[in-house]
């Protein structure tokens, strides 16, 4: 037969001839769409799907290949070269990356060959001619399906030859005159007007003769006009003017020559005959009131520039301000005064702290002492105090006493009162021990024996430095004990020595003995029970054991010996102490029996059915009176 064979793989299994005499023509059947079959074994279902789906492929100018003819629904659309792209069981998604394809519309080397990179930014089948070309940086430039123009302005990237803020630190303008990107170094610097200088490749020096521009002014005053340094600014004219000071001459007749001053302007009065004046100012004439209406002092340390005047506290305050009051401050731990801390702190080792600087702040200083004492107090010396059970410190307790499971108490917290601390047992206990570990022994049957007494048990307390540990223990011959309470107390009679135990009583007789009920208030019901294969059981007395030798296994036993032979089995005395008495008894018509062994059951069946011989003149004779069903009528001579 086909048994699964066919359908492990799937396929139908049909027996065109279902006679009984028409065996192996079975024959598997291939799942359509595939229609093969094979008689007497597995069918060759191979079949292309594409035959049926590939209109779905077609329909999208794709190629169906189906990979394995024997698998269903693997069928692949494939796109067709140069696009890329496959799917299984429906049409594919082709992409066309003209930049890496191969087409009559691809870059191909178009770019590379240019040193510039490739870009298809749609890569859809029918989105073609649409790559790019883009200049490598720092030049710029894209096109669309051809090589791309590159330009660099020098004078806006950065680049081992562009001009980067080389003209800018000049205050120069820069020019780039061709951006090609084969054309480098050939910026320019470019000054800026009234100077047309210019320099390739370099900052350019920008020369001005300002006469040029300002001669008239002094032409006009039939005075002659003079640039000293053409590349400075507004440096010509006259001696004062370019000082920003006045020109006075006291003395105009022509006969009095070099006598003019230039004279600075206010605040300052300076002069100088022949020259520009040093104009300095004390700033401190003008503002020293800023300082003084806040009791500081001013000070001008550079005369010749303005608004650098500056505020100085006075001692011990400390702080400065320019061109303005100072915020003055003062740390009193620090400094000196009739309210700072001076030493009051540190002679006691303990340390200073100002919290607020402020100069209208004072006598808030505070002392604070040092770990692992605590305590602080302001603007005077702390109390300390140490608590030698919870700080560390070389006299300090640790966990001494809470490892021992004690309190620690320190009674004198003053940090000048060490190695006072001590160690106080827990309740009932109430020893102490100064700088160590308490004697906490405690005898707890003081506290809970009543609860032993009262159940009939002594109380015992097995280490008198634990807690809780406090038994009761049951009084013999009962046995038991329990923590923290009255016992569950047993007395086994087996076991035990008691007036109601059994003893010897059960052994001596070679019985098990066994107590039902092990409470103290249980006793007299302990029990003899007879050895196997007898049978007794006696309550609080030694057991009268039977066996009955055709029901137990055992060496005096008849165990199969007479069903074996067909026999029934019976022992007449079934006492433990009368054994090989057995017997087997033979069933009827014989009625044999035989003691310790199988009877020997005779029976001449000529007895039982003789007269069906008899009765036809013929004689009856049984040749085996131990076998059944053998006894034979004979015919009588000359029959």
């Amino acid at each position: 037969c086909a048994g699964t064979t066919c359908s492990d793989v799937g396929q139908t299994c049909i027996d065109n001839s279902q006679s009984a005499t028409s065996l192996s023509d079975w024959e598997c059947v291939c799942p359509p769409p595939a229609n093969a079959t094979q008689v007497n074994g597995v069918a060759n279902c191979s079949f292309d799907e594409c035959t049926i789906k590939g209109s779905a492929c077609e329909a999208h100018d794709q190629t169906c290949v189906d990979p394995n003819h024997l698998v269903d629904d693997d069928w692949t659309c494939v796109c067709k070269p140069p696009a890329v792209g496959s799917a299984t069981a429906t049409s594919a998604d082709c992409v066309l990356d003209e930049c890496v394809e191969t087409c009559p519309t691809c870059a191909g080397t178009t770019c590379s060959d240019a040193g510039q990179t490739c870009d298809d930014p749609d890569k859809s089948v029918n989105s073609t001619s649409d790559w790019t070309c883009t200049c490598p940086p720092p030049s710029n430039g894209t096109a669309v399906a051809n090589a791309a123009t590159c330009i660099i302005d020098e004078c806006t990237y950065t680049c081992p030859t562009c001009a980067d803020t080389t003209c800018s630190a000049a205050n120069q303008n820069c020019k780039d005159n061709d951006v090609s990107s084969s054309s480098l170094n050939d910026w320019e610097c470019i000054c800026k007007p009234p100077s047309n200088a210019t320099a390739v490749g370099a900052a350019a020096v920008c020369v001005v003769d300002e006469c040029n521009l300002h001669g008239t002014t002094c032409t006009g005053q039939n005075q002659t006009c003079t640039d000293p340094d053409q590349l400075n600014a507004d440096d010509w004219g006259d001696t004062c003017t370019k000082e920003d000071q006045t020109c006075l001459d006291l003395n105009k007749l022509s006969t009095s020559l070099n006598d003019w001053e230039c004279v600075c302007k206010p605040p300052s009065n300076s002069t100088a005959m022949g020259a520009a004046a040093v104009c300095t100012v004390d700033e401190c004439v003008l503002h020293g009131d800023t300082c003084t209406n806040q009791n500081q002092t001013c000070t001008d340390t550079d005369q010749l520039h303005g608004d650098n005047w500056m505020c100085q506290c006075v001692a011990p305050l400390q702080g400065n301000a320019t061109a303005d009051a100072a915020n003055c401050t003062i740390d009193e731990c620090v400094e000196t005064c009739a309210t700072c801390a001076a030493d009051t702190c540190s002679k006691e080792g303990q340390s200073c702290n100002d919290p607020d600087h402020s100069s209208l702040s004072t006598s808030d200083w505070v002392c604070t002492c040092p770990p692992p004492s605590n305590g602080s107090a302001i603007a005077n010396t702390a109390t300390c105090q140490l608590d030698e059970c919870v700080e560390t410190c070389p006299t300090c307790a640790g966990t001494t006493c809470t490892d021992a499971g004690q309190t620690c108490v320190d009674q004198n917290q003053n940090s000048k009162s060490l190695s006072d601390w001590e160690c106080v047992c827990p309740p009932p206990a109430n020893a102490t021990q100064v700088v160590g570990t308490a004697d906490c022994s405690f005898d707890e049957c003081q506290l809970q024996g009543s609860a032993c007494l009262a159940a009939g048990q002594t109380c015992e307390d097995p280490n008198l430095l634990v807690d809780d540990d406090w038994l009761c223990k049951c009084t013999p011959p009962s046995v038991g004990q329990a923590t923290g309470g009255a016992a569950d107390c047993v007395l086994d009679e087996c076991v035990e020595t008691c007036p109601t135990c059994a003893g010897t009583t059960c052994s001596a007789v070679g019985q098990t003995c066994n107590d039902p009920n092990k409470a103290e208030n249980s006793t007299g019901d302990w029990t003899c029970t007879c050895p196997p294969p007898s049978n007794g059981t006696a309550v609080a007395n030694a057991a009268t054991c039977i066996i009955d030798e055709c029901t137990y296994t055992c060496p005096t036993c008849a165990d199969t010996t007479c069903s074996a032979a067909n026999q029934n089995c019976k022992d007449n005395d079934v006492s433990s102490s009368s054994l090989n008495d057995w017997e087997c008894i033979c069933k009827p018509p014989s009625n044999a029996t035989a003691v310790g062994a199988a009877a020997v059951c005779v029976v001449d069946e000529c007895n039982l059915h003789g007269t069906t011989c008899t009765g036809q003149n013929q004689t009856c004779t049984d040749p085996d009176q131990l076998n059944a069903d053998d006894w034979v009528c004979q015919c009588v001579a000359p029959l």
